[in-house]
C-alpha cells in the first residue's frame, strides 16, 4: 500500500498547509509519477507528539507489512520536532518503507533521497551525542564543586533550596543502626545473625525505611554509604561534598574496615 499522510495542528490552520491543499498536492504528485495511492490518513493534531491516532494507524499497517511508501507534502507533517521526526523516519526505513516528500522532492527509493535521509540521521545522532556530552560536562563540574550530581536522594537527607538538608528522624535511625551493629558485632555473632538481630531491634523500635521494615540489603546500603561521612563518588572519582554529615569517619571506618 502507498499511504498519504496529511496533518494540521488545528482547524484554524489555513493557506498552503491546509488539509485540502496537502491532499491536492499529494494526489497530483502520485498522478504524475504513477503512484497508486491506497489511502490518505488525515490528522488534526500537534506534531510535537508521536502518540496520534493517525500515526498509530499507520504504524499498525507498517507492522503488518502492508505499507510500501508514505507520501507527505513536507517532512514536518510527520513530526514538527526534528528529533522525533528523525526517529520516525528511521522507523520507516528500518521497516523498508519508502518516504516521499512532495515539496522537498525527497524519495528514499532514489540514491539522492537515501543520502539525504542518512544525513538527517547523522545530524540527529550528533545532536544527541552533543547533549550527552554537555550533560556529562555539567555533572563533572558540579562534582568538582563538591555538589551532589543527580539521582535519588539517599535516606537521611531531604532536598532543600540550597541542596540537601539532614532529616532529623532518619539521621537518628542511621545513628542507631551504626551503633547497634557495632554492639552486636562485638558479641562475635556471624554476619547473618548480626543482621537478623539488628533487623529485630529496628522492628521493636518501630523504625521504618520509607514506610517499610528494614531489609538486610537496605541496612547494608546504609552501613556502607560513605556519603554520610561527607564523601561522595562519581564513577571512579571520589570527592568531599558540601552537605552536613550524619556519621563520623571514625564510626564508619570501625564498621567498614
Amino acid at each position: 500500500m502507498n499511504i498519504g499522510l496529511i496533518r494540521i495542528s488545528g482547524m484554524s490552520q489555513k493557506d498552503n498547509t491546509s488539509l485540502s491543499n496537502q491532499k491536492k498536492m499529494i494526489n497530483e504528485y502520485c498522478s504524475i509519477y504513477s503512484i497508486e495511492l491506497d489511502e490518505i490518513i488525515e490528522e488534526i493534531y500537534t506534531g510535537t507528539t508521536s502518540d496520534r491516532d493517525g500515526l498509530n494507524h499507520l504504524k499498525s499497517l507498517i507492522e503488518n507489512g502492508d505499507v510500501e511508501s508514505v507520501v507527505v507534502m513536507k517532512l514536518d507533517r510527520l513530526m514538527r520536532s526534528f528529533s522525533e521526526g528523525v526517529v520516525f523516519i528511521k522507523y520507516l526505513l528500518d521497516n523498508d518503507v519508502k518516504i516521499i516528500s512532495v515539496l522537498e522532492k525527497i524519495d528514499t527509493s532514489t540514491t539522492s533521497g537515501r543520502f539525504f535521509m542518512n544525513v538527517l540521521l547523522s545530524l540527529n545522532e550528533m545532536e544527541r551525542d552533543t547533549i550527552v556530552e554537555r550533560m556529562n560536562t555539567g555533572k563533572i563540574r558540579k562534582f568538582e564543586d563538591h555538589e551532589r550530581i543527580s539521582g535519588s536522594i539517599c535516606y537521611g537527607y531531604n532536598k532543600s533550596k540550597n541542596g540537601l538538608i539532614v532529616d532529623k528522624e532518619e539521621s537518628k535511625i542511621i545513628h542507631y543502626i551504626y551503633k547497634r551493629y557495632l554492639e552486636l558485632r562485638k558479641r562475635n555473632h556471624s554476619k547473618t545473625k548480626t543482621m537478623r538481630l539488628l533487623r529485630k531491634s529496628l522492628m521493636n523500635k518501630n523504625y521504618k525505611y520509607k514506610g517499610r521494615d528494614f531489609s538486610s540489603s537496605t541496612i547494608h546500603y546504609i552501613l556502607s554509604n560513605s556519603f554520610y561521612t561527607g564523601i561522595m563518588k562519581h564513577g571512579d572519582k571520589i570527592n568531599k561534598h558540601i552537605y552536613d554529615t550524619i556519621i563520623s569517619s571514625r564510626l564508619f571506618n570501625l564498621i567498614n574496615n
